[in-house]
């Protein structure tokens, strides 16, 4: 096999492994708020948890956070169901 096909094929292979990680809400739906993709599931835990730590209700309907991460497909699956991660500290 020549030796442009095999990097092509390598270059293929490590895009489809690339995996990204993007937030979701109490629906399933993508965040309103938290609509980035994230390139690692880390990250999108990290924005996350900032942002609720913005929230002044901790009941606030937009508290419930999933995510789903990219299949190789093209799809998208959950990995994490939404449910409330954190509750603001008393102040």
């Amino acid at each position: 096999m020549p030796s442009y096909v095999t990097a092509a094929l390598l270059s293929k292979a490590a895009r489809s492994s690339e995996r990204s990680y993007r937030l979701i809400d109490g629906s399933c739906e993508p965040h309103g708020q938290l609509d980035g993709q994230y390139s690692s599931l880390d990250d999108a835990i990290a924005d996350a948890i900032e942002w609720i730590g913005h929230l002044s209700e901790s009941d606030h309907p937009s508290s419930l956070i999933g995510v789903e991460v990219s299949s190789t497909n093209g799809d998208w699956r959950t990995c994490r169901a939404p449910v409330p991660w954190l509750c603001p500290l008393p102040r």
